[in-house]
């Protein structure tokens, strides 16, 4: 029961550190909420807004399209600087600093997930339904891989590949835990303002697509908290100091 309370207790301090990282590192969602509103000034000036039908018609717009690929990469970099951002502050250095990277680890979780992709871009002349088999054993298996990335990403260098093999699925799932269940709600939230937007006066659009761009950078603030919080487990609790100060 006490290792639940503690389980929730660090969802908890995730959910209330997402919140607190506007104040602490406004430019992470902002990362990821400046490119959400570009894309949303493209699609009010296209009339994709105007009923059910422009937004079908116009989804595939290229220039919405171009925005698009540009704000998952925002998003992406957000999350990853966010994360970024509380190793470091809870190691004292500077909030932007790369010094603390274990880019070793990085690149073995990296080649990890490269070796995990080949069968996927190979052409093995198997069933389709035995190279989705191993499309999904070979995605679960590299998950300890991913968790690696992450541990280099915050300056775990004393974690090898063998060890993340042993101890990553539990991190890999106390991170999921710590991210999904709200990333969905934001989801719903997300997806809730783009159809509350139909057929609406200008001005009403415009303050759903500011709300709906600040959904993003939520959506990016949480990822980056649960990355270092889900990974750290107790320890991110437990540096007062350092993370709650």
């Amino acid at each position: 029961m006490s290792r639940l309370k503690r389980e929730l207790g660090g969802l908890g301090a995730t959910l209330r550190d997402s919140v607190r990282l506007w104040a602490l590192a406004p430019l992470v969602p902002l990362i990821a909420v400046l490119p959400e509103l570009a894309q949303h000034a493209v699609e009010i000036r296209l009339g994709m807004f105007a009923s059910q039908e422009a937004f079908t018609s116009l989804a595939l717009d290229p220039q919405r399209l171009a925005f698009g690929g540009v704000k998952i990469a925002a998003l992406v970099l957000a999350v990853l600087a966010g994360a970024r951002f509380w190793a470091n502050r809870a190691a004292g250095l500077r909030g932007w600093s790369l010094a603390g990277i274990a880019w070793k680890q990085v690149l073995l979780g990296l080649g990890v997930q490269i070796v995990a992709s080949l069968p996927a871009l190979l052409d093995l002349r198997v069933a389709p339904v035995v190279q989705l088999t191993m499309s999904l054993v070979l995605t679960l298996a590299s998950l300890p891989g991913l968790v690696l990335m992450v541990g280099g990403l915050l300056g775990d260098r004393e974690t090898g590949l063998l060890a993340i093999y042993r101890s990553g699925w539990t991190k890999a799932l106390r991170i999921l835990l710590h991210i999904g269940p709200v990333w969905l709600l934001l989801q719903v939230l997300h997806r809730a303002d783009h159809i509350a937007a139909l057929d609406r006066p200008i001005w009403l659009v415009w303050l759903l697509m500011v709300l709906d761009a600040l959904v993003v950078g939520q959506m990016a603030s949480l990822a980056a908290t649960g990355l270092h919080h889900g990974y750290r487990g107790e320890d991110a609790c437990t540096e007062p100091l350092n993370l709650y100060a």
